[in-house]
């Protein structure tokens, strides 16, 4: 899979500043946008790829990823992946590719990386006219994930409540590898099992042993007409569902 950065930069931009400013960014592709490695495969390689039309400059740096008791990604530095080259320059419509490999084998769980691409600024253009010029830099963190020994998967909902129309959940990996998410699903029933609320919460990565919790709240009118409110968590591996008898207590 290969992933374009630049044009929504512009776009962007473009609505905000449109009589006043003008805004530059690189157009790049990394490809792949993801990295396993582990026994089989302790090395690899990206290809980044200069689409625009001027020289792009980029930094490169290996990051510890980790998430910290709210699920929150937390970064750190570390020594474990080799990568080459640490900086880079590539002319349009070139390429670069960034060769990857780890210093120390597999554990008992999954290790988890992220190896930030960013770009640099790089000659500034004059802007036309008297509007004034912004320049994007974009910042690409490559998830590389490291397989265990041996995997085991697991996940569980450990909390789904309503107080005061406030709705908690907290959903933990239980395994030793991460999880994607492709759903995850509030749904509130009335008393006859006809759906009268819905709810998805975004959300991208679980790592091995990592809880995270999510809050929303429900109005006054739906929480009233909800018999049932349930959660259901799909992910690359695993779903999970819980349920809530809901009394009219729980609403605000």
């Amino acid at each position: 899979m290969t992933y374009k950065f630049g044009q929504w930069a512009l776009s962007a931009v473009g609505l905000v500043f449109f009589a006043c400013a003008q805004a530059f960014a690189g157009e790049f592709t990394v490809n792949p946008v993801r990295l396993d490695l582990g026994p089989a495969a302790k090395s690899a390689s990206v290809t980044v790829v200069n689409e625009g039309t001027e020289k792009l400059n980029f930094q490169l740096q290996a990051m510890d990823w980790a998430q910290d008791a709210a699920g929150k990604d937390q970064y750190s530095e570390t020594n474990d992946l080799i990568f080459f080259p640490k900086l880079m320059s590539i002319e349009p419509g070139q390429e670069a590719v960034v060769r990857i490999g780890l210093k120390t084998g597999a554990a008992a769980t999954e290790r988890t990386f992220r190896l930030f691409i960013e770009e640099l600024p790089g000659l500034v253009k004059k802007p036309e006219g008297n509007g004034a010029q912004i320049n994007f830099l974009i910042r690409f963190g490559l998830p590389i994930f490291v397989a265990p020994i041996q995997h085991q998967d697991g996940l569980a909902i450990e909390t789904l409540e309503l107080k005061n129309g406030v709705v908690s959940i907290s959903a933990r990996n239980t395994g030793n590898r991460h999880h994607v998410f492709k759903s995850l699903r509030l749904e509130g029933l009335d008393s006859a099992g006809k759906p009268v609320y819905g709810f998805d919460i975004a959300d991208r990565y679980l790592l091995a042993s990592t809880r995270k919790s999510y809050a929303t709240t429900i109005s006054a009118k739906q929480c009233l007409s909800i018999a049932v409110l349930g959660i259901e968590i799909q992910t690359d591996r695993l779903t999970e569902t819980r349920k809530l008898d809901v009394a009219r207590s729980m609403c605000p």
